[in-house]
């Protein structure tokens, strides 16, 4: 047998268990890389009959080319995809394939599928549907099934199959109404197919998960076949915001001596950028606020810039000029709950307790646009905390704890503010619902 049967019960726990867990180790925020996918992929989204902001797309720093969905609508891409990826089109194309798995709610389909195959044959049929991931012949894997009978098992194997078969109709769909060509998704098709030659060591991870590549890229080539080349290069415009992501990308994620050298004969804006981000991070923090003075600058409408220059003016405790900095940011990217949440630390950072109002206002921006992001609740309670307000500090950190998973702690926070003699009512009504929920769970 050629996969042993821990590696693919290890791959299978990524496919379905545990891929949400693992996608948060790992998993990083970035407005600019966020919102740009989005602008991206926003004609795809309209195609797949979703809002442009219906849709979240999130980075996981992970060098292996995959991408997925797990549970919500969110897409995960890892950061080996971007930089890897041949082309933007390439991007485009993995982005449709699984904004077709959400449409078709394979997520939860399959939730129910592991659930239907029973305790007693699990790891069997994990085997089995690991087998089938890895491009292994469906009698193999339906071998190692207990029996070979369970008609649940044979469901989920059949069912993982055919998954990918609908994404990659309903991608190359959306691909078409979007005018997107989809030869760039052919291209990548192509390069998987080719993998299984390979040593299972040097397989990407895309192609472990996704199956059935050989067959995939003949459903592709005959769609660009019959497409006859109709859709048209993405604008330049688009191109251009794809490569200033990837490189701000490839400038946080590779070493930067390496990005320095990379940019060191281009003065072009993406390459400063690089430059400025490298220098950050290797600690010359002089060296990286001169160069972002010198784009914000030249690009003075530019959000990201803006915000870049508060995140380097932080980091050397200059923070009245770094929230001067956000609040430019906020003036052109106003909805931003990552510029906001920023701005509301630099404010609380300047000790000065006449800034704490809007720091709270900033912080308190920031959660109604992301109120699943623990860490906003964190500095919420700072900054309510430092203005003397304990009681709303305690419940901030109450609702971070379940966030968190904490349900004790939630409760431990919750009865600390309904023991506050001069409690508001909005406050008081929102303890008494955490205790409510969560109140059996108290020591």
């Amino acid at each position: 047998m050629r996969y042993s049967f821990l590696q693919k019960l290890a791959l299978i726990l990524l496919f379905s268990i545990t891929i949400a867990q693992s996608a948060l180790a790992g998993l990083i925020r970035d407005t600019e890389l966020e919102t740009g996918l989005q602008t991206l992929a926003a004609p795809l989204m309209r195609a797949a009959g979703y809002a442009p902001d219906a849709i979240s797309i999130r980075i996981i720093i992970d060098s292996s080319y995959n991408a997925f969905v797990a549970g919500e609508r969110v897409i995960y891409i890892h950061s080996g995809l971007l930089l890897n990826a041949q082309s933007a089109e390439e991007i485009l194309g993995v982005i449709a394939h699984e904004l077709g798995h959400l449409k078709a709610g394979h997520v939860p389909r399959r939730d129910e599928a592991l659930r239907d195959a029973g305790t007693a044959g699990t790891l069997a049929a994990i085997a089995a549907i690991a087998l089938a991931a890895g491009g292994a012949p469906s009698d193999a894997a339906v071998g190692v099934m207990v029996g070979g009978t369970d008609q649940a098992k044979r469901k989920m194997l059949r069912s993982f199959r055919y998954d990918e078969a609908v994404a990659d109709e309903l991608g190359l769909d959306y691909l078409d109404k979007a005018g997107i060509s989809s030869a760039g998704l052919e291209q990548m098709m192509r390069r998987m197919a080719a993998q299984r030659a390979l040593h299972e060591s040097r397989q990407s991870q895309y192609y472990q998960t996704h199956p059935n590549s050989a067959q995939r890229l003949a459903v592709y080539q005959d769609h660009a076949r019959q497409d006859g080349h109709k859709s048209t290069l993405l604008s330049v415009d688009d191109t251009n915001l794809m490569n200033r992501l990837v490189a701000k990308l490839r400038a946080y994620s590779e070493p930067a001596q390496s990005v320095l050298r990379q940019t060191a004969k281009t003065d072009s804006a993406d390459a400063i950028y690089s430059q400025a981000i490298a220098q950050y991070r290797r600690g010359d923090l002089a060296a990286a606020i001169t160069l972002m003075d010198q784009l914000s600058a030249a690009h003075p409408t530019d959000p990201f810039y803006h915000e870049f220059r508060g995140d380097i003016l932080l980091s050397m405790a200059k923070a009245e000029a770094a929230a001067a900095a956000y609040e430019t940011a906020l003036i052109f990217r106003p909805d931003s709950p990552q510029i906001l949440v920023n701005l509301g630390r630099a404010l609380i950072a300047t000790n000065d307790k006449k800034r704490l109002s809007r720091a709270i206002e900033a912080i308190s921006a920031a959660q109604k646009t992301e109120p699943k992001w623990a860490f906003i609740r964190r500095q919420l309670a700072i900054a309510y905390g430092r203005n003397g307000d304990i009681a709303a500090a305690d419940l901030a950190l109450a609702e971070e704890a379940i966030l968190l998973g904490d349900d004790q702690q939630a409760v431990r926070m919750a009865k600390r503010v309904l023991a506050n003699n001069k409690l508001k009512d909005d406050l008081r009504n929102r303890a008494n619902d955490i205790l409510f929920r969560f109140g059996k769970l108290a020591p």
